[in-house]
């Protein structure tokens, strides 16, 4: 049933766990005074409305009415009862235990809710400097490392430590790395690479290398410059174009086989001198030779001339002698196709009968032959034995 709550007087059932108004606690917790019928928490020694004493508290029991009391002792009684009744002390207000209790709740669960956050955090913060750790020890930039101190300043002692060891060794390989960009030399690249197998710079070192040998070949000039260089650099960036050097300067060289062909062409051509052969000269000879005895775009028919002409009247007998003073080179015309440049000495032995004249004449001779095998300029020095 309805009954007004003895805290705030707010209509509630006696049922109710609390007051919905101010959430004192009603069901188990109320009773109804005995005298005047007014609804009181059981645990009050005394109604609030008629003040009477409740709860087996001690109260005056009261006397019958005696008959034979005196007028004075009337008196004294009716005085007695005109006294005002003594007040209860004031109750205190009951505090509000359901909402204390749920701030209370709400508090602790805050306080777990920080912890967490806090521990939380703390757990992410060590995770992440682990990792920042364990990159930091395996990169090679310094950059790296002393960003890790920087931000990590209460990362564990061990740490910090191994990090400022990894990063003074570095800081030396950095040292050690100029000096050898500073030396700028084969030697001082390839120690740095021995002694620091795995830094970052040995890419860079190798290109230095590799473009220091391509100079020195280049300088050098020569075939087996360029094969060591292709043989040192299978992967150099000048790998083709030292293969394609070798092969030309290759071509160039003159063999045994060319010395052979070239000095039987000269051979002949003396011989054909010698003994007036007008078909073997030709046959050794250009239709037009650039220069022959420095008379430019000379034909077969001058050549024959000066045959003719070399031939005087007392000579009864010619012979020419090649030294063996060779010297040849090729000279590249067109793809795969080369002339020699010939420099050779003969000696030219006469039988006179005018016994007074010379029987002995020495040339120094300067020539080219095509590629086709036939005397594309000749001239002669007499040189002096």
């Amino acid at each position: 049933m309805l009954i007004k709550c003895p805290e705030c007087g707010h209509q509630v059932s006696d049922q109710a766990k609390t007051c919905p108004e101010c959430g004192i606690e009603i069901a188990g917790k109320i009773t109804r005074c005995p005298d005047c019928g007014e609804i009181i928490f059981k645990e009050q020694a005394a109604c609030p409305n008629c003040h009477c004493v409740i709860n087996g508290a001690s109260a005056p029991v009261a006397t019958p009415v005696d008959n034979t009391t005196t007028e004075a002792d009337k008196k004294s009684a009716a005085t007695a009862a005109k006294k005002p009744a003594p007040q209860p002390a004031p109750r205190r207000p009951r505090r509000r235990k359901a909402g204390v209790t749920a701030l209370i709740i709400a508090f602790v669960l805050a306080l777990i809710v920080v912890f967490l956050g806090i521990y939380f955090m703390k757990n992410q913060e060590q995770k992440n400097e682990q990792r920042a750790y364990e990159n930091a020890m395996l990169s090679t930039e310094p950059l790296v490392l002393q960003n890790f101190l920087d931000m990590y300043v209460d990362a564990p002692r061990q740490h910090r430590d191994s990090i400022k060891t990894h990063l003074t060794a570095l800081k030396k390989v950095e040292t050690d790395w100029t000096n050898a960009m500073v030396n700028n030399s084969k030697y001082a690249f390839e120690h740095f690479m021995k002694r620091y197998p795995q830094s970052t710079h040995n890419v860079e070192a190798a290109i230095k290398i590799d473009s220091l040998d391509w100079e020195a070949a280049v300088k050098e000039n020569t075939a087996e410059a360029f094969k060591r260089y292709f043989t040192e650099h299978e992967d150099g960036a000048h790998y083709d174009e030292a293969h394609a050097n070798y092969e030309q300067i290759e071509a160039q060289k003159v063999t045994a086989e060319d010395k052979i062909a070239v000095s039987q062409l000269f051979s002949t051509f003396f011989n054909a001198l010698a003994q007036r052969d007008e078909v073997a000269l030709s046959a050794t000879l250009a239709p037009v030779l650039s220069s022959f005895l420095h008379r430019q775009n000379a034909t077969k028919d001058d050549v024959k001339q000066y045959m003719e002409k070399l031939h005087e009247p007392d000579i009864t007998r010619m012979e020419f002698i090649l030294a063996d003073d060779w010297k040849i080179d090729k000279q590249e015309v067109s793809e795969g196709r080369y002339d020699y440049i010939v420099d050779f000495s003969v000696a030219q032995r006469l039988e006179r009968t005018d016994k007074e004249r010379e029987t002995s004449v020495h040339y120094k001779i300067t020539a080219k032959v095509s590629a086709d095998n036939h005397i594309t300029e000749l001239n002669m020095k007499r040189s002096v034995q």
